[in-house]
C-alpha cells in the first residue's frame, strides 16, 4: 500500500494534514500511532510445498462478493481533501469491486455517491434524537445504500478543544457554506449526553431492518458489548477505536479484534478499522477474525495527493500484494492462513 503522506502534506497544508493524522490531545509529538505500531508487531510465517494452483482473495460478505477483504471507510468534509471528494473514491471502488462507507459529515450528496457506486453504506452517529437518525436512514435507503454503519464510540466531541489534530473540521465546512449529508447547513451539532442505550439501539435497528438495509455497529472494543449487540440481531460489528483520534490511551485494535472474534465464535460478521496501512495488516486482521478490513487515512492521503487515479492505483496494488502474500503463505485463500502462521514480536 503506497504511502502518500508526504505528497498529501504538500497538497493539504499543515492544518488539514494535521486533522487527517488526527493525533489526540494526550499524544506526545514523538509517540507513534498505537494502532499502526500494534499491527507492525505481527509477523507472517510462510508455508511451503502446499500444492495450490492459484490464489483467490475475493471476500463474500452480506450476500456480496468483493475483490478482496478490504473496504474504504468514512471521513468528514470530503471535498476539503479533493475536488471530487468521496465520488472519486467511489469510482475507484466501483472499478475494483470494493465497498465504501460514506460519512454523514461528507459534503458530497449521498445520491451522487450511490449513482457512482451502488455498494455504499452510510455512516451515522449514534447521538441526538432517534428520529433524526431514522430519517437519515430512510434517505439512505431511498438513495440505494446497502446499509448503515452506526458509530457508537465517541459519536460527538463532549468537550471543547478535543478535536482530532486540534482542528474543528465542522468550522471549516461552515466557513465554506457547505451542507453535509446529515444537515442542511454545515455539520449537525449533536449533544454528547445523555448517550444512547440499548433501548434506543434496538429501536434504530428495527427501523433500519424495516427499510431492507443491514446495520454494522462501529466502535465495539469490548467482547461483552459485542455479545450484547449480537443478541439484538444486528448484522455485524466493527472493532474500532476511531483511529485513537480522541485519546491516545485507548486500547489498540488488533488485540481487541481477537478478543471480540473469540467471544462471537463466528456468529456475526466482524469488520475492523484502525491503523490498517499494509496488505500484511489486512491478512493479520483476517487471521485474527475480521471478515473485512476498513482502510481510511491511506486512501484519503492518496486522494489529496493524486485524486482518483492515485486511489485506484493504491487499492489495485494492495489487492495484488494480498495475492502475493497468500501465495508465499502457502494459502489458496486468506481464510486458509492459520493462527500459528501469525506471530507477535516481543
Amino acid at each position: 500500500m503506497k504511502d502518500w503522506r508526504d505528497e498529501s502534506r504538500a497538497a493539504l497544508g499543515a492544518e488539514l494534514f494535521g486533522y487527517l493524522l488526527g493525533r489526540p490531545h494526550d499524544m506526545r509529538p514523538d509517540d507513534a500511532d498505537p494502532n499502526e505500531l500494534a499491527w507492525s508487531r505481527y509477523r507472517l510465517v510462510p508455508r511451503v510445498l502446499q500444492g495450490h494452483d492459484g490464489v483467490d482473495v475475493t471476500c463474500r460478505l452480506f450476500g456480496r462478493v468483493y475483490a478482496a477483504p478490504v473496504g474504504v471507510g468514512a471521513f468528514a468534509a470530503d471535498r476539503l481533501f479533493g475536488a471530487d471528494g468521496v465520488t472519486a473514491i467511489a469510482r475507484a471502488c466501483a472499478a475494483l469491486c470494493l465497498p465504501i462507507v460514506v460519512s454523514e459529515e461528507a459534503v458530497t450528496p449521498l445520491a451522487d455517491v450511490t449513482a457512482t457506486h451502488a455498494d455504499c453504506w452510510l455512516q451515522l452517529r449514534a447521538a441526538g434524537p432517534l428520529e433524526r437518525a431514522i430519517r437519515l436512514s430512510e434517505s439512505a435507503a431511498q438513495a440505494g445504500c446497502q446499509g448503515i454503519v452506526l458509530t457508537v464510540l465517541a459519536p460527538v466531541h463532549p468537550a471543547p478543544g478535543l478535536h482530532p489534530g486540534g482542528v474543528d473540521v465542522a468550522a471549516q465546512v461552515a466557513q465554506r457554506g457547505w451542507s453535509t449529508i446529515g444537515a442542511q447547513e454545515g455539520v449537525a451539532k449533536l449533544p454528547a449526553f445523555p448517550s444512547w442505550g440499548m433501548d434506543e439501539f434496538r429501536e434504530m435497528l428495527a427501523a433500519i431492518h424495516a427499510l431492507g438495509m443491514r446495520v454494522v455497529v462501529k466502535g465495539v472494543m469490548h467482547p461483552a458489548d459485542a455479545i450484547a449487540i449480537r443478541a439484538t440481531g444486528c448484522d455485524g460489528v466493527m472493532v474500532s477505536n476511531i483511529g485513537v483520534r480522541q485519546s491516545y490511551r485507548w486500547a489498540p485494535v488488533p488485540r481487541q479484534l481477537e478478543r471480540v472474534s473469540e467471544a462471537l465464535e463466528g456468529s456475526t460478521a466482524i469488520l475492523v478499522d484502525g491503523g490498517i496501512r499494509h496488505a500484511a495488516d489486512i491478512l493479520a486482521a483476517r487471521v485474527l477474525g475480521a471478515h473485512l478490513a476498513v482502510v481510511v487515512r491511506p486512501v484519503v492521503h492518496a486522494l489529496a495527493a493524486g485524486g482518483e487515479d492515485a486511489v485506484q492505483s493504491m487499492l489495485r496494488a494492495t489487492i495484488g500484494e494480498l495475492q502475493s502474500l497468500c501465495a508465499w503463505m502457502g494459502a489458496a485463500t486468506p481464510c486458509d492462513i492459520t493462527r500459528d502462521q501469525l506471530i507477535t514480536l516481543a
